[in-house]
């Protein structure tokens, strides 16, 4: 029987869910009621081999057609997407139940800047002029590296920015002449089979953009399947299974496995703007971000000012259905989620912290708002007093509860910070930018915002990825294209006809040439290098029948 990888983004206390079974039907469902409105039939093993064997009779034809034509997809999609960016983001409120406002911003208009950055930067990054070779002895060689596509890439999704996440990591795919398969988190389908069908009306061929639905146990055929590469996206004890199916048949991959991301607030930050914008950063999307600042660590001389100024703020924030204009915290994905978060505030509590809640408690959400499923909303939370070994500063928190700690200096919340097993993201508040980004450079992270959170994961030119357990390799940027081709160098010798120095024919006169050849190439005095020329272009010009 084939492993079951559970395709949740990256959160390991969320119990696995049970495999769906083949004919079985994947579901779309609205986090904030309940209610299933799509469903989609699961593919089974023989139906992702199946598709691997279209993609990759399709992929040949698809990498010959000339570049501008698949840049040209690329800016069919960005049209196709602005134009549509309404339906979009209601597909996906009603599917991962983010605020409309979330859905616009955070996904389509990212997506959108994705599409545009890649359709500009591709014809420059795919170019492969000839240049001349720089070592002294291959000075009459020319070279080329070309940049080849992999052939099929299997992309692993999760559900937690659907959109964005799998168009990020599709485009740069697509317009190096790869064919994709995605496997759509098995809790947002329809945002995954929306963002195919928006390629497929840009002009990419359908098998070389296909959708396979279903759960974990998909992504495990997809990852046995013959695949040249593979994305994911998800837990780290998901990536790992991932990154072993891949050793076994030296087939490379890229995984985004989360993380325990920290934020430290320096003494000399404006106190409100770090609260106002770490309280952003941890609350958006439910609290559902891998680069959301999940342990905050506040230098001593403006700890109780901050605490107060982010209780301030958690008071402003509006809780229910992300259908509702003014929802600022929507719905967690399923009520699992919401019962591992409660588990590690409970933790917290017990042994010893302070809980601040300021949103619509729990308890309240239904008597509000009939019609929502309060099992699925958790109030933004903020714990103080947190002992070290509460579970929250040790365990990836996927949700909206913010652990806050007091710390001497920044010296000491560097250390705590480092001192995770995660390494994907952090941020940095200060007035001191300089300050700040020397502190940066300390961080044993993927990448650090000053005065700002999770923003790098959504900047269509930054590389995105971690370190230690949360992942290994680059998407996004420019690093999003490199990781799409293989590199192949051509080099051309220009004198057909003119024997090499270095081939058969060895002997003393040949050792005292190649001798010179060296002193002239690496010596350390003008003098040096000199003398060499004579006995170099002796070894150069005189004949040398083979030995």
């Amino acid at each position: 029987m084939a492993a079951v990888y559970p395709t949740h983004a990256a959160t390991p206390t969320i119990p696995e869910q049970p495999a769906v079974a083949a004919g079985r039907a994947v579901e779309s469902r609205n986090p904030a009621t309940g209610e299933v409105w799509k469903r989609y039939p699961s593919a089974s093993r023989d139906d992702v081999f199946a598709a691997v064997r279209r993609a990759r009779a399709a992929q040949p034809d698809w990498s010959a057609q000339p570049l501008a034509l698949r840049v040209r997809a690329l800016r069919r999609f960005h049209k196709s997407l602005y134009d549509r960016r309404k339906e979009v983001a209601d597909t996906l409120t009603s599917e991962n139940g983010k605020p409309a406002a979330e859905a616009l911003a955070n996904e389509v208009a990212l997506a959108l800047d994705f599409a545009r950055f890649y359709a500009g930067r591709a014809p420059w990054f795919l170019r492969a002029p000839w240049t001349g070779a720089v070592p002294l002895a291959m000075k009459r060689k020319r070279v080329r590296v070309v940049k080849d596509p992999f052939g099929v890439i299997g992309v692993i999704s999760p559900w937690n920015y659907p959109l964005m996440l799998s168009a990020a990591i599709m485009l740069p795919a697509l317009v190096t002449g790869n064919a994709v398969l995605l496997k759509p988190s098995e809790f947002t389908p329809t945002s995954g089979a929306l963002l195919a069908a928006l390629l497929h009306d840009a002009g990419v061929p359908e098998d070389a953009c296909q959708v396979l639905q279903g759960d974990g146990s998909t992504g495990a055929a997809l990852c046995d399947a013959p695949v040249d590469k593979i994305f994911f996206t998800g837990s780290d004890s998901s990536g790992r299974k991932v990154a072993m199916k891949c050793a076994e048949r030296l087939v490379p991959c890229s995984l985004e496995l989360g993380g325990s991301d920290a934020a430290i607030v320096l003494a000399d930050a404006d106190v409100r703007h770090a609260a106002n914008g770490i309280a952003w950063g941890r609350f958006s999307n439910a609290g559902q971000t891998c680069v959301a600042p999940k342990r905050l660590y506040v230098e001593a001389a403006v700890y109780e000012a901050f605490v107060a100024a982010l209780a301030e703020t958690l008071k402003t924030l509006r809780v229910g259905s992300g259908k509702s204009l003014d929802t600022d915290v929507g719905p967690m994905i399923r009520p699992e989620a919401v019962a591992a978060l409660t588990a590690q505030r409970d933790d917290a509590l017990l042994r010893g912290a302070t809980m601040i809640a300021g949103a619509l408690p729990n308890t309240a959400v239904a008597g509000v708002h009939d019609s929502l499923d309060a099992t699925s909303f958790f109030a933004p939370t903020v714990l103080v007093n947190v002992p070290p070994d509460a579970r929250v500063l040790h365990e990836e928190t996927f949700g909206p509860l913010l652990p806050i700690v007091k710390v001497r200096d920044a010296d000491e919340a560097v250390a705590l910070a480092n001192a995770s097993e995660y390494g994907l993201a952090a941020s940095i508040w200060s007035a001191d930018t300089a300050r700040a980004a020397r502190l940066a450079e300390r961080m044993e992270v993927g990448s650090v915002s000053i005065n700002d959170a999770i923003v790098t994961a959504g900047m269509a030119d930054v590389p995105h990825g971690g370190v230690k357990r949360s992942g290994l390799g680059r998407t996004h940027g420019m690093a999003g294209l490199e990781e799409c081709v293989r590199t192949k160098a051509i080099v051309v010798d220009r004198f057909p006809a003119w024997r090499q120095t270095w081939w058969f024919g060895y002997g003393a006169r040949y050792a005292a040439g190649i001798d010179a050849f060296v002193r002239l190439a690496h010596g350390t005095t003008a003098l040096e290098r000199l003398r060499a020329v004579p006995p170099f272009l002796k070894l150069l010009l005189s004949p040398r029948p083979p030995a």
